[in-house]
């Protein structure tokens, strides 16, 4: 690319699956792109009040980090083709959140009655569900949900201070939040990651932006998935940029998270994990049936996997028509 173009990449939350990206940051590897990425962390914001739209009226290209729950968010929210998500890379082929509840609940089946914190549009309520609908708990009816999206200061936190006060049974939290959650007293249940692949963290964008960025698109997931190789590797390295952009936490903490979720990064090519996280969205929240492509653009993450040699074998059910 011949100039530098400016690209804003947001979450709702500070979870370790970003990692890569941070450490794809540090390292310079977006600049080598020729892209001036800018991260910002939108926490405690409602939907209402998201500055996304006016930094893509000030010329931003946009970008959403993790990547896990937004492409199925923005279908459920009617958006169009400048403000939808449309996943172009997953880089952990786990789900990160981990059930943690006090010790008078034994069990998922004992969540039954009990008050749960997750973000009732992220990833942490959808792992929970799946959870709990996987032991017969129907989250429904069986249990109440405190909504902590959009909460300050941030989803997360939210969630464990309402924990610590006792106001909720159990919570749903990414690494370091379920680990310090575990501090507060409580212990991990059964979760997700126990029981499913499932494609998560990366990044997704509009499908206007895959249509006339293309470039940008493939230049992003290539910073990506070389910062994904050195955070997977370099623990030591990758604890410092954990600390440079999340100040919520020790040095400690960062390290436990690390050895959590880092054997799980890797750009996740199991189709089948695609379409059970597709089928499950759908009928959670009640979507139109569409198919892993309308949510799934695989098309950089194999060219940039190729050019990289790491691309060491590919299922061509995931190579879509256009």
């Amino acid at each position: 690319m011949d100039s530098k173009e400016k690209i804003v990449v947001f979450g709702p939350a500070l979870p370790m699956n970003l990692a890569p990206m941070w450490v794809a940051h540090d390292k310079g590897f977006f600049k080598e792109e020729g892209l001036e990425v800018d991260l910002r962390p939108v926490q405690g914001i409602p939907d209402s009040q998201h500055p996304r739209h006016q930094w893509r009226k000030d010329g931003a290209i946009i970008f959403q980090s993790p990547g896990g729950s937004p492409p199925f968010r923005s279908v459920l929210e009617n958006r169009d083709h400048i403000d939808g998500e449309v996943n172009v890379v997953s880089i952990a082929n786990r789900t990160a959140h981990v059930f943690v509840a006090k010790p008078y609940v034994k069990d998922v089946v004992d969540l039954k009655g009990r008050k749960i914190a997750g973000d009732l549009k992220g990833g942490s309520s959808m792992d929970a569900k799946m959870v709990m609908r996987h032991f017969g708990v129907d989250p429904e009816k069986d249990v109440t949900w405190i909504d902590s999206r959009g909460k300050p200061p941030n989803t997360e936190r939210f969630r464990l201070a309402l924990f610590e006060k006792g106001e909720v049974d159990a919570v749903c939290c990414d690494p370091p939040h379920w680990n310090i959650a575990v501090q507060m007293g409580g212990h991990a249940l059964k979760s997700c990651r126990d029981l499913f692949s499932i494609p998560e963290a990366g990044f997704s964008t509009s499908p206007a932006v895959i249509a006339e960025k293309p470039l940008v698109v493939k230049a992003m997931v290539r910073a990506l998935l070389r910062g994904l190789m050195v955070a997977k590797y370099s623990k030591e390295e990758t604890l410092d940029s954990i600390l440079r952009h999340n100040h919520f936490i020790n040095r400690e903490l960062a390290s436990l998270a690390y050895d959590e979720v880092h054997k799980e990064w890797g750009p996740v090519l199991d189709l089948e994990a695609y379409q059970r996280k597709v089928d499950f969205y759908t009928n959670e929240w009640n979507l139109p049936k569409k198919p892993v492509s309308d949510y799934y653009n695989f098309k950089y993450l194999k060219e940039v996997l190729d050019e990289l040699d790491m691309l060491r074998s590919w299922d061509p059910r995931m190579d879509f028509k256009e």
